[in-house]
């Protein structure tokens, strides 16, 4: 039973790629990368707003992938960002595999995100 008040850590998919295992910071926000768009976090993340634009679920399904903007935004983590690997195995394996693989890769630990640290508005 869980305690009064605790929400169950939950998993987002990235659309940029990204895997998110209970990720606390988006336990916090009133969405999660999917969907940002539907509450006014104050900005939104460029990858989601490129990927509606476009009308695709995520990058790995978009004719232009890997583009300059996810390349970008992969540079900023670091050499150790996996995301453009993982969007590619997200479009082959499905959403259900790619969601194991992605799990024990644990690809989210230093990943960067433009909505990490954004403040909650209030209403």
């Amino acid at each position: 039973m869980k305690a009064a008040g605790k929400v169950a850590p939950q998993d987002f998919a990235g659309i940029c790629g990204i895997y998110w295992e209970g990720s606390a910071w988006y336990d916090v926000l009133p969405a999660d990368c999917a969907t940002q768009g539907d509450v006014d976090l104050g900005k939104l993340c460029p990858v989601y707003a490129c990927a509606q634009e476009r009308g695709v679920a995520h990058c790995g399904m978009c004719s232009d992938f890997p583009c300059y903007l996810l390349v970008n935004l992969a540079a900023q983590t670091g050499g150790n960002d996996t995301r453009i690997e993982s969007a590619v195995r997200r479009t082959e394996m499905g959403d259900k595999r790619w969601a194991e693989w992605a799990r024990s890769e644990k690809i989210w630990t230093t990943a960067f995100c433009p909505l990490r640290n954004q403040p909650v508005r209030q209403a």
